[in-house]
């Protein structure tokens, strides 16, 4: 990827339900050649299905083509019960098993994605706010904090201006491409 898009989902990603990142990784690239997709879960209302994930998704698909999950690898402690979704769901309504050659363990929601890629790409957070829900506007640095590991970003119109070598980046390691229906939930 030669330019940071305008509008994409952030994550920090690691170790989960009992499997390295390495190992999800693989799997979920195993995933998209089986079933031509996968289903990459998650935990969290920062990111919810059909509040955040799909309107944005939705609302910036038809402006830039893609919508990406940019992924920044991290040592993750989560730890969640491995409990494998036998279920998915579009809307929270009405639900559908979970395609054959899909496993998605110990989360809540997923994001659809149909390619997975290395990558090695310095985000510069200053220039990105939130892009969607009640803290839309947020500058992207100050919102990715604490316990909150995901959002919806968009460049800003205006980036803060800074020397360079005092800059706020992440480190994504790896870009994920969105497929409808965007983001599901899971049971």
């Amino acid at each position: 990827m030669n330019e940071i898009p305008q509008h994409f989902i952030f994550m920090k990603v690691g170790n989960h339900a009992g499997e390295s990142f390495e190992q999800i990784i693989e799997r979920k690239r195993q995933e998209i050649e089986i079933a031509g997709r996968s289903f990459w879960g998650y935990g969290g209302n920062t990111l919810h299905p059909t509040k955040h994930a799909q309107p944005f998704a939705r609302m910036h698909i038809k402006e830039q083509g893609n919508i990406y999950l940019f992924m920044e690898p991290m040592d993750s402690k989560a730890d969640p019960a491995i409990l494998q979704a036998k279920q998915f769901s579009v809307d929270g309504q009405k639900w559908e098993s979970i395609p054959d050659g899909i496993k998605v363990t110990g989360s809540r929601y997923a994001l659809v994605l149909d390619e997975i890629l290395p990558e090695d790409l310095t985000f510069p957070v200053d220039d990105y706010s939130v892009g969607i829900g009640p803290s839309q506007g947020r500058v992207a640095s100050e919102y990715i904090k604490g316990r909150v590991d995901k959002g919806c970003f968009t460049r800003r119109s205006k980036p803060i201006t800074m020397p360079t070598e005092s800059r706020n980046t992440r480190h994504i390691g790896f870009v994920a491409n969105l497929t409808e229906p965007f983001s599901v939930f899971l049971k």
